[in-house]
């Protein structure tokens, strides 16, 4: 439930941690699913030290235990990430770089270039792709094509041009064969995670096939309100240290996305109650459409998956 426990991870990125999977207590002291386990065979008194010297400063609490705790753990791996950027919306990847940056994750910015190389799944575990565009078809054809070739590169006059990536011409997108490397990616066992419009580019473009992403009305209209959102599979990883099945989260104007009955039960992670009475701030109009959306949805995509949210 806390940002900072990621950061924790990566400040001990030179041991061997766990999550464990169901709340367990120690004592007087009580561990959501999702608390670390860090082992410390030898030089305990070592490891202590330095597991103390990384968790105070971030405002966390941890418990030296005699002997692992009961019940299941899976050891927390450290993924290699990558942020997929257009060259036409950027201001919403921005916010997700300050984000990874303030906690402290390591990444790879990449364009459309490096997706076209392929191997992604060579080079990443995971690749984000964040809000931008309105649509999966502005995400993989970005800058019309017509208007170029338009070059974004180091120069003499532009000295500061191509310090967060560069390209010798940043019109038409990654297209259809940046699609396949992102199919190849998924189905060698890689996670991609798209926010917001974003997660039109899977369900639109077949990455997901049995997801099927549609657009609010006309008479719609939700600038960024807090809204209720409902957390329907509680023991996913991604709801780790969270007390509360009802949570607020800000709406992002995603898709509407659809799931199959049939797998509804096991790939809806969380939905919108919807309804005017679900908005606690802000405006929204016509509320009554994202009634019983999924707000998250995790799909198994090949031996890899696809994590979508229409936050």
């Amino acid at each position: 439930g806390s940002n900072n426990m990621i950061t924790l991870r990566y400040r001990l990125k030179e041991f061997k941690v766990h999550a464990v999977e169901q709340p367990f207590k120690e004592g007087n002291a009580e561990f959501p699913a999702g608390s670390f386990v860090v082992m410390a065979d030898q030089n305990a008194n070592d490891v202590g030290a330095r597991v103390r010297a990384a968790v105070e400063p971030l405002g966390l609490t941890a418990t030296a235990l005699g002997k692992k705790p009961d019940g299941t753990m899976h050891e927390l791996d450290l993924p290699r990430v990558a942020v997929y950027s257009t060259w036409g919306n950027t201001q919403e990847v921005g916010w997700v770089r300050y984000a990874l940056d303030k906690f402290e994750v390591p990444f790879d910015l990449i364009y459309k270039d490096r997706v076209k190389k392929g191997d992604l799944r060579g080079t990443y575990d995971v690749i984000i792709v964040p809000n931008q565009g309105r649509s999966g078809k502005g995400l993989v054809y970005d800058v019309d094509p017509r208007r170029g070739p338009i070059a974004y590169t180091r120069t003499e006059r532009f000295k500061n041009l191509g310090v967060y990536g560069e390209s010798e011409d940043i019109t038409g997108g990654m297209g259809i064969a940046g699609v396949a490397e992102f199919e190849k990616f998924i189905d060698g066992g890689g996670l991609v995670l798209t926010l917001g419009s974003a997660s039109f580019f899977p369900a639109e473009f077949g990455l997901t096939r049995t997801i099927d992403a549609g657009r609010t009305s006309a008479q719609f209209y939700g600038p960024g309100p807090i809204v209720e959102a409902e957390i329907l599979q509680t023991a996913h990883p991604l709801f780790y240290g969270y007390s509360q099945k009802t949570i607020p989260v800000r709406y992002a104007n995603g898709p509407l996305l659809q799931v199959p009955e049939r797998d509804r039960g096991s790939q809806v992670l969380m939905r919108f109650p919807g309804g005017d009475r679900s908005v606690l701030r802000g405006l929204m109009r016509g509320a009554n459409e994202i009634r019983n959306r999924p707000a998250i949805v995790d799909v198994p995509v090949g031996r890899g998956r696809v994590l979508l949210f229409a936050t």
